[in-house]
């Protein structure tokens, strides 16, 4: 999401870097020397645990949602958090990643540029709020829904600008403390779902109770944070490089408000022109995808910092984003495959026979993972580079593409033509417009040739088994061996990754071995 190119000092501070810059030392430089290879594999593997089990929590929690609220009200729900997040990107401003280059980048202020953060965050967070429930009426949302987005809002707007500290978790290359929060957020929020279910609680008590969830989640960054003196004081405001902070964070929240409006706002067109009973089906599809996502999110989460070292050293930033593309697009086109074979069983298995026409919005929407997974790394590579100019561009003509095709394909089609729209306009954003722009061309064809194999594999996988009607388990194996073969076949996976997983594996089990004796 961005790139870096004037070194300009406020205050004696560094701030945003170029190639030329130099940058303050921080607590992963000294890996830079031996690699950074180790570092992230056991950065990731952490990761991809507790993002399982936050998965599995995420997945009971959103599973049971549904089945207690039905189609209607469950609908209403997302409709309604589909609506405030519209209006994240005001209460962030894009500060959120320029925090995490800036602290990346001068560790030893960290606490400083953080509070700055925050209380820049938290006077745009009130008015977020305010607007959202001004303009809450025009979106098809009455006054008798406003107590529902007063208490969604503290979730969704007002306890974001008090998150901001824990990016030192991602800059130290510590996000298992993010993930473990995380994880005990979900099991608090799948603990206090069965409660309020079991006592036949009201929408009001629902939103309530996971807003309750976000208080706790918020306390326990802070006590990580002391605990463990992450920050070190004193900490100041900076008055002057807060207006910097705010001009390097317009272009992303530029990016952010338009990426909010095409993955937003095909629920809330649907909330005004169909049914909260369509809704709420879309929604059931649209969450079990959204689980997917948090794979690339957790990935690149760990690897952002990695790039925001090397973006200064062209051949190494190259090595890392080529290793992201290629782990990532390989493992969403392994998705897409499946999840389109078994859709009907995975909803019915999630939901229940009265989500069943969920089932193929789920086998289209799973698609719409591609660009995302795409976008992600996309996204994290151009802010590393300094480049995040060019994301309001790419996903301002993303968003109102988006709208112009759900105005044409919900009067005709329903929930499975704001299915395809958002396929459409997601590729469109996250993939094709950075072709256009030269600066950010090499990265996306670089993206995309790695993107190719999989994608052609995946639709000969899925025409394939489409046709030729099959038991469900031989379905699975063929799929499975199909998919093995092509991989290996296409050079997907390579002999070169499994030797280097081997080497990483075999390096991190001897260290720990030796940190235990």
């Amino acid at each position: 999401m961005t790139d870096r190119r004037t070194a300009k000092s406020l205050e004696g501070m560094p701030i945003a870097s170029g190639p030329a810059s130099v940058l303050e030392p921080s607590p992963i430089a000294a890996a830079q020397s031996r690699g950074f290879g180790p570092l992230i594999f056991r950065n990731v593997l952490a990761l991809i645990g507790g993002q399982g089990l936050n998965l599995a929590l995420s997945g009971a929690a959103t599973i049971l949602l549904a089945r207690y609220l039905g189609a209607a009200q469950l609908g209403e729900f997302g409709g309604l958090y589909a609506y405030l997040g519209l209006y994240g990107w005001l209460t962030t401003f894009g500060l959120d990643i320029i925090l995490a280059r800036q602290v990346a980048q001068n560790r030893d202020q960290a606490g400083s540029i953080l509070l700055t953060g925050v209380f820049l965050s938290a006077g745009l967070a009130v008015v977020a709020t305010l607007i959202a429930l001004v303009l809450a009426p025009t979106f098809g949302f009455p006054a008798l829904l406003r107590p529902l987005l007063i208490f969604a809002s503290v979730d969704i707007l007002l306890l974001t600008p008090l998150r901001l500290p824990g990016i030192v978790f991602q800059v130290d290359l510590r996000q298992w403390y993010g993930v473990g929060i995380s994880v005990v957020r979900q099991f608090v929020w799948l603990l206090s779902l069965i409660m309020l279910a079991a006592a036949h609680a009201s929408l009001l008590w629902i939103i309530a109770g996971r807003s309750c969830c976000a208080v706790l989640e918020v306390g326990l960054i802070y006590l990580a944070i002391h605990s463990k003196n992450f920050l070190a004081g004193p900490w100041r405001l900076l008055s002057g490089e807060a207006r910097s902070y705010l001009t390097f964070g317009f272009p992303v929240a530029m990016s952010t408000l338009a990426v909010g409006i095409y993955h937003r706002i095909d629920q809330v067109m649907l909330h005004a022109m169909a049914s909260d009973s369509v809704l709420g089906n879309y929604v059931a599809s649209v969450r079990l995808t959204e689980l997917v996502s948090l794979f690339p999110i957790a990935v690149m989460t760990s690897m952002f910092p990695v790039l925001a070292q090397t973006a200064s050293e062209q051949d190494r930033f190259r090595q890392y984003l080529r290793l992201s593309f290629r782990s990532l697009m390989a493992i969403a086109f392994g998705v897409c495959v499946f999840v389109t074979l078994f859709s009907s069983l995975i909803v019915r298995l999630a939901y229940g026979v009265k989500f069943a026409p969920a089932a193929p919005l789920l086998a289209a929407l799973v698609w719409s993972e591609v660009p995302v997974f795409f976008g992600v790394v996309m996204s994290n590579g151009l802010v590393a580079a300094n480049l995040q100019n060019y994301l309001p561009l790419s996903t301002g003509i993303g968003a109102a593409a988006n709208i112009v095709l759900n105005l044409y394909a919900i009067p005709r089609w329903g929930a499975a033509g704001s299915a395809w729209a958002t396929n459409i306009s997601y590729t469109l954003a996250a993939i094709l417009l950075f072709f256009a722009f030269r600066p950010t061309r090499s990265m996306a064809w670089l993206g995309f040739r790695i993107l190719a194999p999989p994608c052609l594999l995946a639709f000969f996988i899925t025409a394939v088994l489409k046709m030729i009607p099959l038991p469900g388990f031989l379905t699975f194996v063929a799929a499975l061996a199909m998919s093995a073969t092509g991989a290996w076949a296409l050079g997907i996976v390579r002999k070169s990754d499994l030797e280097q997983l081997i080497r990483l594996i075999t390096t991190n089990v001897g260290s720990a071995k030796t940190h235990a004796t």
